[in-house]
């Protein structure tokens, strides 16, 4: 009967000879309750693997900082270190595999697979293994512009006359082409052709005179779904491919549908051509189906996220539309905060939005519009704010001088409240309206905050207020009752975004986006390339551990509570890769409390 079980990673990419080998010299070994498995700073020669049991890693500290459950591997630093900073002990009686450490080093010299499991850096494991869940990702997501883009894409003269173009695309059956005229570069569809032809121009008018010379471009080694993202962002068809900075051809959006199959560029259209509320009901419900699929296809939380800020702020943008009169449209600014506002959030959860007004705005009509349009994203499937950080608020839908008031006196008087009001409305991304309303409010809110270190510390200091949440979150699992279960927002999310938010304002970064927000920072030399990188990693796996959760609830037709991670639903890897995912964070957080001053908080 084998001893070992292969079934599981990074043991199932031995070869039959590896695997004999390991057979022969592994032992299983049996250690009492709160019996030392490993002591830090000892020399060990052997790998553990746990059969059954349970066993603590204890840190600098002496709290527990991870829990190893079956099939989970300890302590692999200790291969190439030789000594492990942490200590080890059993939680209960344990059974162990000890695999002997020459052995493993040798496999690791002659298998590349097993090899990259235990070499590979905290960011290439969130990036790479951590995003797989035991499945090929589709390479959808992976394929770039130059991939899809036809080299067949008519150039034309822009001294060429629209008689002899009508004869030229009958016969190339081009739906659009490029026109050179001088040193620009324009493009002529059907659309516009169909536009000339109505008004009545000439078969002699050159087509330099009906070209649109104002092009939206992507780079031919940008990825096919940032492309997606720009043609429905902008609602257009199609986009100049450029090479080095030259125009080299034209992408279609029929380019792009040969490599999607989910219908995502669908719900855009639908969502532009929808003309009532009933019908916008029937999209975002199906938006959530979407969801499902697109991750099951392999596309991770950060790239639907990004996906779902287009599509939702489209779809809030036109439910405002067929609810508020145009004037009011026209005079308001409808603005989304939180996650939404920074583009990290996939499924639907609390509503965070407000309004701006012009000054003469009839506040209690434009109430009244509010309202609905908070009932009106209940009814899609947006569950109210229980905060009440929504349009339906007057607190939350002003004139844009009682908003200045309002942004003046989270500066003048900080408090736990009006710091978190601050902290969601730095966050804040226009989606229908005057979108100059929001712009002159954060420049409001900008003369309040510049050099007032008070504040900005004050601010910063909410990193720390999960802190005993998280102390000793792993011994809580050892715990009795219903203990699997993490809050991934307070153990991680929270303090990379708010830690990042607090940065950035000191910075006076304007970006909205938290992964947008540390390339600034780290651009602009405030934080490290590598902790910037890693910290970007850690974020979008804990970003996928939740997504993952939230669509749990989904398929078991439970309310959505995307913040809670049951433990014991995670694989060996996914529970491996959020160890280390929380170690970033740890290390990010002392960074910030670094440049904030609080270290002794």
């Amino acid at each position: 009967m084998d001893r070992f079980n292969f079934n599981f990673a990074p043991y199932n990419t031995l070869t039959p000879t590896e695997q004999k080998d390991l057979q022969k010299q592994v032992q299983i070994v049996f250690f009492d309750d709160n019996a030392p498995i490993i002591t830090a700073g000892e020399p060990m020669d052997a790998l553990y693997v746990v059969i059954k049991g349970v066993v603590k890693e204890l840190g600098d500290d002496g709290d527990v900082v991870a829990l190893y459950r079956t099939n989970d591997s300890f302590e692999a630093r200790a291969l190439f270190e030789k000594t492990s900073p942490h200590s080890f002990i059993a939680a209960e009686q344990s059974l162990l595999y000890a695999i002997p450490k020459t052995l493993i080093l040798n496999i690791i010299q002659s298998n590349v697979r097993f090899g990259a499991y235990f070499y590979a850096g905290i960011a290439e494991r969130l990036s790479g293994l951590g995003n797989h869940d035991g499945q090929e990702v589709s390479n959808l997501f992976y394929a770039k512009v130059a991939d899809a883009y036809h080299d067949g894409t008519v150039w034309v003269d822009g001294m060429m006359m629209i008689g002899e173009l009508a004869h030229l695309m009958r016969q190339t059956k081009a739906k659009s082409v490029l026109v050179q005229h001088g040193n620009q570069v324009g493009i002529l569809t059907e659309a516009i052709f169909r536009d000339v032809v109505a008004l009545g121009v000439g078969a002699d008018s050159p087509l330099y005179r009906h070209a649109n010379f104002e092009l939206l471009g992507v780079d031919g080694d940008d990825f096919l779904f940032n492309a997606l993202l720009i043609m429905m962002s902008h609602r257009i068809q199609r986009l100049v491919v450029k090479q080095g900075g030259r125009v080299v051809g034209i992408l279609e959006q029929m380019d792009i549908l040969a490599y999607m199959s989910s219908h995502s560029h669908l719900v855009a259209e639908r969502l532009h051509r929808a003309n009532s509320l009933s019908e916008l009901a029937d999209i975002a419900h199906e938006m959530t189906t979407s969801v499902s699929s697109l991750q099951a296809s392999g596309m991770g939380a950060v790239e639907l996220a990004r996906l779902m800020q287009v599509l939702n702020g489209q779809l809030f943008e036109k439910a405002w539309s067929l609810i508020a009169p145009p004037d009011v449209v026209a005079k308001s600014c409808l603005l989304v905060m939180g996650s939404e506002g920074r583009g990290e959030q996939v499924l639907k959860t609390d509503q965070d939005n407000a309004l701006i007004a012009d000054d003469d705005m009839d506040m209690k009509a434009l109430h009244e519009y509010a309202v609905r349009f908070s009932q009106v994203l209940s009814d899609f499937g947006y569950p109210p704010c229980a905060g009440g950080i929504m349009v339906s608020n007057p607190k939350w839908c002003q004139t844009l001088s009682d908003f200045k008031r309002t942004v003046a006196h989270w500066c003048k008087s900080p408090s736990g409240e009006t710091l978190m009001d601050l902290a969601i409305f730095l966050d804040a991304r226009a989606v229908a309206g005057k979108s100059e309303l929001l712009h002159e409010v954060k420049d409001h809110l900008k003369q309040h905050l510049d050099n007032d270190a008070g504040v900005q510390m004050t601010f910063a200091r909410a990193i720390t207020q999960f802190d005993e949440h998280n102390k000793g979150f792993f011994a809580k699992i050892l715990g009795k009752g219903d203990t699997h279960h993490m809050d991934i927002k307070k153990m991680g999310l929270f303090p990379v975004v708010h830690g990042v938010r607090a940065l950035a304002l000191k910075a006076g970064i304007d970006e909205t986006g938290t992964f947008d927000r540390l390339n600034r920072l780290k651009n602009q030399g405030i934080i490290t390339e590598s902790l910037a990188k890693d910290t970007k990693d850690a974020l979008g796996y804990l970003m996928n551990i939740r997504l993952k959760a939230g669509l749990f609830y989904v398929r078991n037709n439970e309310p959505i509570s995307p913040n809670q991670v049951d433990t014991e639903l995670l694989s060996t890897l996914e529970r491996d890769l959020l160890k280390d995912a929380l170690a970033v964070v740890k290390r990010f957080k002392h960074e910030v409390k670094s440049q904030f001053g609080l270290t002794n908080t």
